[in-house]
């Protein structure tokens, strides 16, 4: 339980003299990491607020050093005795559904404890959704031998790659963010740039995680993989994150033609995307991982851009597991921190309107000047989540839903609210000081328009 691993720490602190005269600052770290640590034990309940009033002993009060504190690297790492320049395997477990398998993952030959963070670049190997363990882990370990060289000609980076007997639907989900909290327990890792890329399967893996995950990543370079999303209605969703598409003008499955017209609209509608053609087929283009490296690099994530876009149906959590033939059954976790894709950065959606037969969409547009402007059809309950990097918190706010103002005035910045938020995602650089609740009755038609962000009606600023 929470209440006893804070204590745990706090004893800890004591016993390595991080109280009395000494500086508060390891003590708080520790403290802080049991209460992210301990995220799948128990909801948050009393425990935010303990932790408030240890951060106020410790003298960490205000949400702008309560968020430093959220920020801060963990207290302690492991020794990265055998890590550095070496390929290492590791054990984990999935948090959202009981299934246990291991990653591959390579540090950067040059990293040195005590530099800043290191990236993290997740790859989704290639295969199919019923692969044999032995095969898979073969398959891991080729794709994190491919991918790690080149990517480190150009970035301070880890590079993980996780063995999945089960392909990179939700279960694969699971696995990407459960490796994604392991390594960062391992390793000094920059929760402002974590990316996703993979081939084939794993380049599915790096689209569908653009789409379904788009505040997770800082950029997405799929590879050899990929639908018509235009066709599909979803490409609109890649307008939230930046990435680079690699394929072969060759490629099977009509892949080469499906990335064309993703490429076609995305030029047509402002998307932040590289689109590259090679003359191949279906394989890993190792030439290019260094432009890869890059591009990620030149975009660690944007959490609090001026617009955002989501389009949603059915369910809006992992609630089941793909139903595939061999597979054993599965004990899918939804209490009490379930994997949900019902956010995108500072936007988070409840159910749709149960009436409703299609998927619902929204565009949030921060228009500066503490003014923010929703076009919403189909969702009855949202949420908004507020930064100084979005708007001045000491100044009246003013969110306008489908012309209909919403709320107007001053938000006040609440630390638990922050921490709580935070937790839930696991995610230490998803902060935000304040969220605003909203109900929403009205329905007006979503148009993305020819360009991104969109454009508002001027009678909206």
């Amino acid at each position: 339980m929470l209440l006893t691993t804070l204590a745990l720490a706090s004893s800890l602190a004591c016993q390595t003299g991080l109280t009395g005269d000494a500086p508060a600052k390891p003590a708080v770290a520790h403290l802080v990491d049991a209460y992210f640590d301990s995220r799948f034990d128990a909801e948050p309940g009393d425990a935010t607020e303990r932790l408030i009033e240890a951060l106020a002993d410790a003298d960490v009060a205000g949400p702008e050093a309560i968020e430093a504190a959220i920020r801060a690297p963990r207290a302690l790492y492991p020794a990265p005795t055998g890590l550095v320049g070496e390929t290492t395997r590791h054990p984990v477990a999935c948090a959202h559904v009981d299934y246990a398998t291991e990653f591959f993952l390579y540090v950067d030959s040059d990293y040195t404890p005590g530099d800043r963070p290191l990236a993290l670049v997740v790859v989704g190997h290639g295969g199919n959704s019923s692969m044999s363990e032995e095969y898979a882990t073969k398959t891991a370990q080729s794709y994190l031998t491919a991918y790690a060289p080149g990517l480190c000609e150009t970035m301070d980076v880890a590079v993980v790659a996780p063995v999945s007997e089960r392909g990179w639907g939700p279960i694969g989900y699971s696995l990407v963010f459960s490796t994604i909290d392991r390594v960062s327990r391992m390793l000094p890792i920059d929760p402002d740039r974590i990316y996703i890329t993979g081939q084939s399967m794993g380049g599915h893996l790096a689209y569908r995680a653009a789409l379904q995950f788009p505040g997770a990543w800082g950029a997405v370079s799929p590879h050899s993989g990929g639908y018509d999303f235009a066709e599909k209605g979803s490409i609109g969703l890649l307008l939230n994150v930046p990435g680079i598409a690699v394929f072969g003008s060759s490629e099977p499955y009509g892949i080469n033609g499906d990335n064309r017209r993703n490429e076609a609209w995305g030029e047509a509608h402002g998307l932040d995307w590289e689109f590259v053609e090679k003359d191949g087929g279906h394989t890993i283009y190792r030439d290019e991982l260094p432009r890869i490296g890059r591009f990620f690099m030149e975009h660690p994530r944007d959490l609090y851009r001026d617009a955002v876009y989501l389009r949603r149906g059915g369910s809006l959590l992992f609630e089941r597991t793909w139903q595939i033939e061999g597979w054993p059954e599965h004990e899918v976790r939804t209490e009490p921190t379930p994997l949900r894709w019902d956010h995108a950065h500072w936007i988070e959606v409840g159910p749709r309107d149960p009436d409703r037969e299609g998927p619902m969409e929204v565009v949030a547009h921060n228009l500066g000047g503490n003014r923010i402007a929703v076009t919403s059809d189909g969702v009855r309950a949202r949420r908004i989540g507020l930064h100084p990097r979005m708007v001045d918190l000491e100044a009246p706010v003013t969110v306008e839903v489908n012309g209909e103002v919403l709320h107007e005035g001053v938000v006040t910045p609440d630390p638990a609210a922050m921490l709580e938020g935070a937790r839930a995602h696991g995610d230490r650089g998803r902060v935000f000081w304040a969220w605003l609740e909203l109900e929403i009755e009205s329905d007006v038609e979503v148009s993305l328009g020819d360009r991104w962000p969109p454009a508002v009606d001027d009678r909206s600023r």
